[in-house]
C-alpha cells in the first residue's frame, strides 16, 4: 500500500465535492470486499446478517453432510478451510463476531458428526486434520472469552460436543497437550 504524503492528503481533502465523490466512487468500485462491506453497512440490517450466516451454515451442511461426497481427512480439512474462508469473509463484511463463533463450532461439529467413522478408520493426513481442528477449537475458546457470559452459556453444549470429538480422535492427542485444550467448557 502506498503511503500518502501530507501534501497529497491536503490536496485531496480540499478538492471540490463533486470531483472528490467521482474519484471516491471509482476507487471504491475497485475493491470488491469494500463494496460488499459498504453495501452491508449502508443498505442492510441485522436480519441480513442472520440470513447470510444461515446461508453459510446451510451450504456447509449440504456439502459436509451429503452422502455423495466421500472424504479423506485431508480432503475434509480442505473443504473445512474453504468454509472457514467463507466465514472469514462474512465476518469482515458484517463484523458478526457471534456468527464467527457459531459457524466455526458448526464447522467442526458437522465434520466430526458426519465423518467420525471415516476419520477413525482413514489415517491419511490425519495429523494435519487433527492439528487444524485443534487450532479451530482453541480459536473458538479464545473468541468465546470475549463475549458476554450469558452468550457463552448458550454455546456450552455445542462446545462440549466439539471438545468431546477432539478428545475422542486419537491424532489430536499431541495437540490437546500442546495447545492446552480443556476437556470441557
Amino acid at each position: 500500500m502506498i503511503k500518502l504524503t501530507d501534501q497529497l492528503k491536503w490536496a485531496i481533502v480540499t478538492m471540490p465535492g463533486e470531483e472528490k465523490d467521482k474519484l471516491l466512487l471509482r476507487l471504491i468500485s475497485k475493491d470488491n470486499m469494500l463494496v460488499k462491506k459498504l453495501h452491508h453497512q449502508l443498505l442492510e440490517d441485522d436480519n441480513n446478517t442472520l440470513e447470510q450466516r444461515e446461508a453459510i451454515l446451510v451450504e456447509m451442511k449440504s456439502i459436509l453432510d451429503d452422502d455423495k461426497y466421500s472424504f479423506t481427512p485431508g480432503e475434509l480439512m480442505m473443504s473445512m478451510r474453504d468454509f472457514n474462508g467463507d466465514i472469514g469473509r462474512h465476518v469482515k463484511i458484517t463484523k458478526d463476531k457471534i456468527g464467527e463463533i457459531e459457524l466455526t463450532i458448526a464447522l467442526v461439529n458437522t465434520a466430526f458428526g458426519k465423518h467420525k467413522t471415516m476419520l477413525h478408520q482413514n489415517q491419511k493426513r490425519a495429523s494435519t486434520f487433527a492439528e487444524y481442528v485443534s487450532k479451530k477449537a482453541v480459536f473458538v475458546l479464545q473468541k468465546l472469552t470475549k463475549i458476554h457470559e450469558d452468550l457463552q452459556a448458550d454455546y456450552e453444549k455445542d462446545i462440549n460436543l466439539m471438545l468431546a470429538y477432539i478428545y475422542e480422535y486419537p491424532p489430536c492427542a499431541v495437540h490437546i497437550k500442546e495447545l492446552e485444550i480443556p476437556k470441557s467448557k
